[in-house]
């Protein structure tokens, strides 16, 4: 088999979602029945996996090679044109397996989770368009590619959380992510816009052409990475960061966090597959994508992001008692840990971790929506407890990922889960990042490994907190206990699946980090300037020798130090009987207060609420009242002005000139009514005319004769006239 076959598999398992969304929008109405449509889109999801997994089994088995099939899109200019198609690597390939598995368990999942719901299969295909959309993304050969599948994304996931529209919490928490991606996207405009007018007029990822792509036109125009001047670093440095704005969006990362917690809201199934293999994947896949044009100070800014959200996260988790925010704020922190990953560097571990995430904590949101749906939709822990019992399956797959997360690892031996092998090279990567700071005399470097290595230890206990309050100790809601129930096979046969990946995929037979790591020289390019740039990239640390060194020391810290057994084993002491210890010591005035800010999230959707959002509603005020006053005024008065004026003529027109009309009509009118009285043909109104001629005739002759006003024979002559008239 060819490249080009595995491409086009690839571009089949990419467009089978989409036409899956298409026939059951157009005709799964024309079912009575919402499970066929549901069925089928699992049917074409399976189909998508399969097409991928022949893929990524051929690609891996034949060593091939980077791979694209630039297609014309947009002319630009003469003999100019935007390229789509789809890009074939090691990366590429992996991320539509996984996407696409992991889709599929989703689906067979929300099968039995939206039972009963009257809109299920409009759900399902939406969660085909979700699919596809993450697709795009993955397979794109060019950022303008990217960021249609990124703005699908945001779209699909603007219908899903939002869903259940009917409620409140919904209808806020669509509105709510779909703004704050639109911010980050913002960035990521500016940030293209700057790649391409300012270094080279091209946003091609990688060119079937060698010298071609983002670094190869910098190339092609004498810009060289390491050449560049220091206005040049500049602007590569902002174009660097608007791109990664756009991650900070779409990951939720700091200060961009909030709407990801609120996303709860929507349906579990969109909760396991938005925090695993779609959405918030998609910003750690970019970032990851556009390693080769980020600058020192790019990097910087990166790390610090990501170091914050990883820290500030996993805080916040340790107080919430609602299971799926738990997790919601659990997946920011392991984002977290991505990101800081591209930040120092060591971003095929980010892309490793994103892979071994997506199967654990897809499985971690499933055995949570198990518990919800078995407990009447209740999401508080302090409710939960003895439901191992009740639910056995759920809380063996549950542990597993929790162990995974926690980057559990049998002592003093190299076998592990999945977790521990790629949170280990992203802690190793921080590290020796610090310590390139150290060198060069600033100590607060230390803050880029031991942010990462404290957090290490504090994952598996907010872990562990939810898996005993949920599933060990005594029931402390007996109504809830004595109903739960074990979900049906269609929600927990994908949690053993889900489990069984995240205790395997890291396993170095399986050589999923070996694959992501072999395409660190080829990430972006295969030019010079692609290989030079992983050169300048790697100044301050050798990237081979201190990597591998940084790794085995913290392989050897983490393994030999127990980091997840010992929080493991407090937190089960702590919280073993619910909430009985933590409220005597959270009773204290101090620990209260400092209680009560964790668990309201250290205040942020406050304070976004109280300065953005109360600002936003200040400025449309003012723009309703300025639209109404102003602009609707204008416009008013225009109308006010033009209606009056068309009375006026109006009323000219109709007095005037249709008056003198008419004036003329009704006298037409009343003189032919005169004659008409004379011209009648009644005889004795003929006989009253003569007689009145007569008499007006003899009136004529007598009276001016009886005044002296005529003479005789002028008389005669009127009267011999007047005679002769009568008589003719």
């Amino acid at each position: 088999m060819t490249v080009e076959t595995v491409s086009n598999l690839l571009v089949a398992a990419w467009l089978l979602p989409v036409a899956g969304f298409t026939l059951v929008i157009l005709f799964g109405r024309l079912f009575r029945d919402h499970e066929k449509p549901a069925w089928f889109t699992v049917l074409v999801m399976g189909t998508s996996f399969v097409l991928s997994a022949i893929a990524l089994w051929q690609y891996m088995a034949n060593g091939m090679e980077p791979y694209c099939d630039p297609w014309p899109w947009l002319a630009i200019g003469e003999g100019k044109f935007l390229e789509v198609g789809p890009y074939v690597d090691e990366v590429s390939v992996l991320l539509m397996a996984m996407v696409t598995l992991i889709s599929t368990l989703v689906h067979i999942y929300s099968v039995g989770y939206m039972h009963g719901d009257p809109r299920k299969s409009r759900f399902m295909a939406y969660m085909q368009l979700f699919t596809f959309s993450m697709l795009t993304i993955v397979i794109a050969n060019s950022l303008i590619q990217l960021f249609v599948g990124w703005e699908l994304v945001g779209l699909t996931s603007y219908l899903l959380i939002g869903f259940w529209y009917e409620k409140r919490g919904p209808q806020l928490a669509s509105k709510k992510a779909f703004v704050m991606n639109r911010i980050g996207d913002t960035g990521f405009l500016i940030g293209m816009g700057i790649v391409f007018f300012k270094f080279g007029g091209d946003l091609v990822l990688r060119s079937a052409e060698p010298g071609l792509g983002i670094f190869g036109t910098m190339a092609a125009n004498g810009m060289n990475p390491l050449d560049l001047s220091s206005a040049d670093q500049w602007w590569l440095t902002i174009a660097g960061i608007g791109l990664f704005c756009g991650a900070m969006g779409k990951s939720a990362q700091f200060p961009l966090h909030t709407w990801l917690p609120d996303a709860m809201e929507g349906p579990t199934p969109v909760s396991s597959i938005v925090h695993s293999a779609t959405m918030v994947a998609a910003g750690v896949y970019l970032s990851a994508r556009i390693f080769p044009i980020l600058t020192p100070g790019a990097h910087l800014f990166i790390s610090t992001i990501g170091l914050i959200t990883l820290v500030l996260a996993a805080v916040i988790a340790c107080a919430q008692t609602d299971i799926k925010r738990v997790l919601a704020y659990s997946t920011l922190s392991q984002l977290g840990y991505m990101i800081l990953a591209v930040g120092v560097g060591a971003y095929t571990f980010a892309l490793f971790h994103l892979i071994t995430h997506a199967f654990f904590k897809c499985c971690l949101f499933q055995c949570s929506g198990s518990v919800i749906h078995a407990c009447h939709h209740e999401q508080e822990m302090p409710k939960y407890g003895g439901l191992m019992r009740k639910m056995p399956l759920t809380a063996i797959a549950f542990a597993i990922s929790t162990l995974a997360i926690a980057g559990a690892a049998i002592p003093y031996t190299e076998y592990a889960l999945s977790g521990f092998y790629s949170k280990d090279g992203i802690i190793a990567g921080a590290i020796n990042y610090g310590e390139a700071f150290g060198r060069n005399g600033m100590s607060w470097g230390s803050l880029f490994y031991w942010g990462p290595v404290i957090i290490a230890y504090v994952t598996p206990f907010y872990m562990m907190r939810a898996f005993v309050l949920t599933f060990l100790g005594k029931p402390r809601d007996k109504h809830i206990h004595d109903h739960a129930h074990e979900a049906p096979w269609t929600m927990w046969a994908p949690q053993l699946v889900l489990a069984l990946f995240a205790i395997i995929i890291g396993w170095p037979m399986f050589r999923v980090g070996a694959s992501i790591h072999a395409t660190a020289p080829t990430m972006l390019t295969h030019d010079a300037a692609g290989q030079e740039h992983l050169t300048m990239m790697s100044q301050g640390f050798d990237a081979h020798t201190e990597m591998a060194h940084g790794f085995h020391l913290t392989h050897g810290f983490l393994l030999h130090g127990f980091a997840w057994i010992i929080p493991m084993v407090l937190a089960a002491v702590i919280y073993w009987n619910g909430f009985a210890i933590t409220s005597r010591i959270f009773g204290l005035p101090v620990l209260k207060q400092l209680h009560w800010l964790v668990y309201n999230k250290f205040g942020f959707d406050g304070l976004y609420d109280t300065i953005f959002v109360a600002l936003c509603k200040i400025v449309a005020k003012l723009a309703a009242w300025f639209d109404r006053m102003v602009v609707d005024g204008l416009v008013n008065l225009c109308g006010w002005l033009g209606k009056n004026i068309g009375f006026a003529v109006g009323g000219f027109d109709d007095q005037v000139v249709d008056g003198a009309v008419r004036g003329t009509g009704r006298s037409a009118v009343k003189l032919g009514g005169v004659f008409h009285f004379v011209q009648g043909g009644n005889l004795r109104v003929y006989v009253l005319i003569l007689l009145a001629v007569g008499l007006a005739g003899l009136a004529v002759v007598v009276i001016p004769l009886a005044l002296g006003w005529a003479e005789p024979a002028a008389a005669s002559t009127a009267a011999t006239a007047t005679i002769s008239a009568l008589t003719q």
